[in-house]
């Protein structure tokens, strides 16, 4: 874990003593408009903020003197920021819970769905209803809608959680080394049994042709818990993402400890067994299985990152494998000719919340309004460039509302300097430049970086549930997913078949609770749909 004096940002942060501030500041949020102009507004009071964010494993803080992002945000909210991060996952959960359960708790930080749903219940979050509103966050409500708000909302429960921008078009695809399959004669599969091909050839025919048995079909990053949803076996059997909403039979589906999960963990004992899975796929953590990908180790991976197979993208798989290999081609694929799915459209219930403690919102409510301003910036059409394209005039040049960049400057004072634009771009993090109606260009962007991007934003996405999901009250999903995750293992590494599963489900939705869940999650649903599309009872 990396300490900065940096304001900083994307993903996570970690244990900071919070200084003590002085008196309490009385002032009333302040709005930022288009740009955060009136961000400084009542903002008097220099206060000290302190962050817990999450952030990629690939992203490092510069010193103080070439953030500028940082510098821009202390200046403008008279703040200075202390961030912490580490990489979303395991890790991050465990560090964030040890803060929230210890007292010392920071003025904005992140959490996942289920941890903030516990906070909640625990009664550990501010109400945000006086925070977090169209004035205050005007920036913030152009990515936002409030019936989204409304729906993120625990029954029974205050605003106590508000969801970062998401992204509403996905780009979630497998991809796979052209420039292997043209070596064996193969074309791009279109069929799961043709994906099955290449990954035997990739992991038995030494596609790279250095006379060693090094590479794998395949990767994916389990880090130590549940099978990962980058299994070609899920959306080969219908599974799409986390939940479903079936419109043909009314039904709703949980994904991960659905009954067709059996057939997924048969056809990945196929996978195993026939020797195309990376062996330390359940101990890697992400990015470990991109950079063997990278490395030129793996011929298969899946990804929701738009960015991943560009060639325009410094730090993309694509890019860093043809260092290695100059002919790499890395392409999207969508084996499963036979489904109406390749993944699932984005959702407020997919994005992480932002929260606020109740110790501090009590305490030091200035500093929450603060919070909230930078925040507000963060997604407004200033912050937005600056987080995304650098500083305007060196990193990019904008006339009106076409934004053309400069990828030599951007690779010398932010590639070079950790990428530290990953880190703060985690309020916004994603590309998505239409919401302040800007046209970006850049010169990297290939023809093949265009269709490659044309055929991710092509395949066919399942509509997502319109309300964000939250568990009853007194019942906590992260112990279902625990167990849930266990029983997947045993099953797959313990078990000679996959006939033990239908037992495992019903122990899963009996002793822990999951029928009662998912009930829940069905009535939520039906909550907001008309009288005749009603989804049966959950089973």
């Amino acid at each position: 874990m990396k300490t900065l004096k940096v304001l900083g940002a994307v993903v996570i942060a970690s244990t900071m003593v919070l200084t003590a501030c002085g008196a309490k500041e009385e002032q009333k949020p302040a709005a930022g408009g288009d740009n955060g102009s009136a961000g400084n507004a009542n903002n008097n009071q220099k206060l000290d903020l302190r962050w817990f964010l999450f952030a990629p494993a690939t992203a490092n803080l510069p010193s103080a003197d070439k953030d500028f992002v940082k510098k821009t945000i202390e200046e403008k909210f008279n703040v200075n920021l202390k961030v912490e991060y580490l990489p979303f996952g395991t890790d991050y959960d465990t560090k964030i819970n040890v803060i929230m359960t210890g007292g010392d708790h920071p003025d904005m930080f992140l959490a996942n769905g289920a941890a903030s749903q516990k906070f909640a219940v625990d009664g550990l979050l501010a109400d945000q209803s006086k925070f977090v509103t169209k004035q205050t966050m005007p920036n913030y409500f152009k990515w936002i809608t409030e019936d989204e708000i409304k729906n993120y909302q625990l029954k029974g429960i205050t605003h106590s959680r508000s969801p970062m921008p998401f992204q509403r078009g996905t780009y979630g695809s497998f991809y796979i080394r052209k420039d292997w399959l043209d070596k064996f004669g193969l074309q791009l599969p279109k069929s799961y049994d043709e994906l099955m091909t290449a990954m035997k050839k990739f992991s038995h025919e030494d596609p790279d042709g250095n006379g060693k048995k090094d590479t794998y079909g395949f990767s994916a990053a389990a880090a130590g818990n549940r099978i990962p949803l980058d299994f070609p076996a899920w959306i080969k059997n219908g599974l799409v993402a986390d939940f479903m909403i079936d419109e043909k039979n009314l039904e709703f589906v949980e994904v991960q400890s659905d009954a067709k999960v059996q057939q997924v963990i048969t056809d990945i004992k196929e996978m195993i067994a026939a020797g195309v899975v990376d062996p330390d796929w359940f101990v890697n953590k992400t990015p470990q299985h991109f950079d063997k990908a990278a490395q030129g180790k793996v011929g298969v991976f899946f990804s929701t990152d738009r960015n991943i197979a560009l060639d325009s993208v410094p730090t993309s798989v694509q890019t860093r494998t043809k260092l290695i290999d100059p002919k790499a081609d890395w392409q999207p694929i969508f084996p499963f000719k036979d489904q109406p799915y390749g993944w699932k459209q984005g959702t407020p219930g997919g994005a992480s919340p932002f929260l606020f403690s109740k110790a501090v919102a009590d305490k030091n409510p200035e500093k929450v309004q603060r919070s909230v301003q930078i925040l507000d910036w963060l997604a407004s059409e200033e912050g937005y460039l600056m987080t995304h394209y650098g500083q305007e005039g060196k990193h990019y040049k904008k006339e009106g509302k076409k934004i053309t960049i400069d990828p030599a400057a951007y690779e010398a004072d932010v590639t070079k300097n950790g990428n530290f634009l990953d880190i703060w771009r985690f309020f916004t993090n994603f590309d998505d430049p239409t919401v302040h109606g800007l046209e970006i260009i850049d010169p990297r962007v290939s023809d093949r970086d265009r269709a490659v991007l044309k055929f991710v934003q092509d395949i066919p996405k399942h509509k997502g549930e319109p309300v964000t999901l939250a568990p009853p009250q007194g019942m906590n999903i992260g112990d279902y997913r625990k167990e849930m995750a266990r029983l997947q293992m045993v099953s797959l590494m313990d078990d000679k078949d996959a006939s033990n599963w239908p037992k495992y489900r019903e122990e899963l939705m009996t002793k822990y609770k999951g029928k009662e869940i998912f009930q829940a999650y069905v009535d939520q649903v039906n909550g907001v749909r008309p009288a005749d599309k009603q989804l049966k009872p959950f089973k």
